[in-house]
């Protein structure tokens, strides 16, 4: 389901050096934000959490899929129209703050944009509402319309509500179109991100492999966007079951005039406390309060004229509403108690205290009205200790909810949400795995050069694409060496006894051989400086730098120092590779 969305009228060297330094070189090389006046603009969230490592069909990993789809998409798309970049989950372990624009929006080179984006390594988290919320900031102020495409790979792990802000969007002022292209989701999973391109008008899709990865972004791009046309009823695209909003709506209506919820495409109903007349003087009430109805289901709130039908419809999704007590837990006989609650609180809705079992119409003669408590209220408990329940009723003294508590005898209730949680129940829905996030291990294998054959190294490698992770270095001298690794580039190194030196700076990725044959350093511990290549049975060497030491110099220098993960910062990491760092 889909909203109206109205237009806004009035608009407001090798090792760890070399790595920092091309880190250093990549954001001097993005753009600073340009000034458009463009009317529209398009922002790309690409997902860079650790479950990018994750591997498709035919053992490619999604985010070697992504790369290459975002590189075609880039090519091709209308280069005239202005477009943002945005990665999370690229930079920094468990660190829901790690959302980077890329490329500020702005009309961009395909080929440096693509360059960017091939150099981002999956590594952390997934905070998609928040990389939605800098999106929005990325929209230049002419815009009068933009798209803001989310591709993940999986569901929000930063305990943010994405629907809630879907519903921001909306009422932004402009056409805010914000599409999820759910790569490799489940239904289940995609349904539950489903509010975001419903509250905004945008595309739900879920593609599977890299075609459909790249016909999604194709669709999107040519999906024409909706009229500028406002809704009629200043509502939202849901309501919750028996609570009571005030809705204001385009013009001007008689006193006599009907509104309210009917059911989708019915004729109005009879009059009820979801419908009946908007009320007021010599015009309508403009806002009006209406209740939804106490049914969950598909409706319209429809304005309705005597004599002439229903004028005016929109449609309404009315959910299940999140009702309850919170724990009570044990009181004294005769004494007053204090309690919360969350409920529709409407006019004749009543709190009451009752046995279990007993009728609606039957409870004790302290009790109070719900209707202006704010969800806070006072009762005395009854004299005669036992269980009993806290009911709130409706006006026809049906139990809405209850919960059970004690009176002078121990009862300990856990078993049932508070009030907060229950208002947090929406956005627990739309809640990742704790585990979605990992990142998965590779096996790779490191052997010398055929000339080096059956001498047992050292070996050890140093992680280039995050630092803080672990430094490799197995206790006792292999042959060859075979260690479990994080997904990404290392610089490996082996060192003989009598001195000699091998070399490689590698890329371990999920579903290749990962087998690699380092090189004999040079005189002087440096190696020849062609580009690291990916994962090969054939030699693989390494750039040079002046200024780092070699890997034997470090763990000479690590000497007693435990190889553990987080065991060292990046500054101290780079100051082993390079004394001239030392303070």
């Amino acid at each position: 389901m889909s909203i109206l969305i109205p237009k806004r009228f009035a608009r407001r060297a090798p090792g760890l050096r070399a790595a920092m330094s091309a880190v250093a070189v990549l954001a001097a090389a993005m753009p600073a934000a340009q000034a458009q006046e463009a009317e529209s603009a398009s922002i790309l969230i690409l997902d860079a959490s650790g479950s990018m490592w994750g591997q498709l069909k035919g053992g490619t990993t999604k985010i070697e899929v992504a790369r290459d789809v975002m590189s075609e998409y880039f090519r091709t798309r209308n280069a005239a129209e202005p477009l943002g970049v945005i990665a999370y989950g690229h930079r920094r372990r468990g660190d829901c703050a790690d959302i980077e624009v890329i490329a500020e929006t702005g009309v961009q080179n395909a080929a440096t944009l693509s360059s960017r984006v091939n150099q981002i390594r999956p590594n952390g988290m997934t905070p998609l509402t928040d990389a939605l919320r800098m999106a929005q900031k990325q929209i230049p102020k002419t815009a009068e319309r933009a798209d803001i495409i989310l591709v993940t790979d999986g569901l929000e792990t930063c305990k943010a509500d994405p629907c809630a802000l879907a519903a921001e969007l909306a009422a932004e002022g402009i056409e805010i179109r914000a599409h999820v292209v759910g790569f490799g989701l489940t239904e289940q999973e995609a349904a539950s991100l489903s509010c975001i391109p419903e509250a905004t008008g945008g595309l739900l899709l879920r593609p599977q492999t890299g075609q459909e990865l790249s016909d999604a972004l194709g669709q999107i791009a040519e999906a024409e966007p909706p009229p500028p046309t406002e809704a009629f009823f200043d509502i939202g695209p849901k309501a919750e079951a028996g609570h009571t909003y005030k809705v204001s709506y385009k013009g001007t209506a008689k006193n006599t005039d009907y509104a309210g919820f009917t059911r989708r495409g019915a004729p109005p109903p009879p009059v009820s406390g979801a419908y009946g007349v908007i009320g007021g003087g010599t015009t309508g009430n403009n806002p009006f309060s209406v209740t939804a109805p106490s049914e969950p289901g598909e409706y319209d709130l429809i304005l309705a004229v005597p004599a002439r039908g229903v004028i005016e419809r929109q449609p309404i999704e009315v959910v299940a509403a999140s009702n309850g007590f919170d724990a009570i837990g044990t009181v004294e006989p005769g004494k007053r108690f204090l309690f919360t609650w969350r409920g529709p609180d409407q006019v004749g809705q009543r709190i009451v205290i009752a046995k279990p079992g007993d009728p609606g119409k039957v409870y004790s003669k302290s009790w109070g009205y719900s209707l202006h408590k704010k969800g806070k209220m006072g009762l005395t408990a009854p004299a005669e200790p036992g269980i009993y329940e806290l009911r709130y009723l409706s006006g026809k003294y049906e139990i809405l909810f209850s919960r059970t508590f004690g009176v002078g005898v121990p009862y300990q209730d856990e078993t049932q949400p508070t009030s907060a949680e229950l208002s947090a129940r929406a956005a627990a829905a739309t809640q990742g795995a704790a585990t979605q996030d990992d990142i998965p291990l590779v096996k790779a294998t490191f052997r010398l050069p055929k000339g080096a054959a059956g001498e047992a190294v050292s070996w050890s490698a140093i992680p280039l694409d995050v630092p803080a992770t672990d430094v490799w270095a197995p206790p006792r001298k292999q042959v060859s060496a075979t260690g479990e690794f994080e997904p990404g580039r290392y610089e490996v190194s082996a060192v003989s006894d009598k001195g000699a030196e091998y070399r490689a700076v590698v890329d371990i990725l999920p579903g290749a051989a990962n087998d690699f044959t380092l090189t004999l350093a040079a005189a002087g511990g440096q190696t020849p400086a062609p580009a690291p290549a990916k994962p090969s049975p054939q030699p693989v060497s390494q750039g040079g730098g002046k200024a780092a030491a070699s890997p034997d110099e470090a763990m000479k220098r690590l000497s007693g120092t435990p190889m553990k993960r987080g065991a060292l910062s990046a500054a101290e990491l780079e100051a082993l590779l390079d004394p001239s760092k030392e303070n």
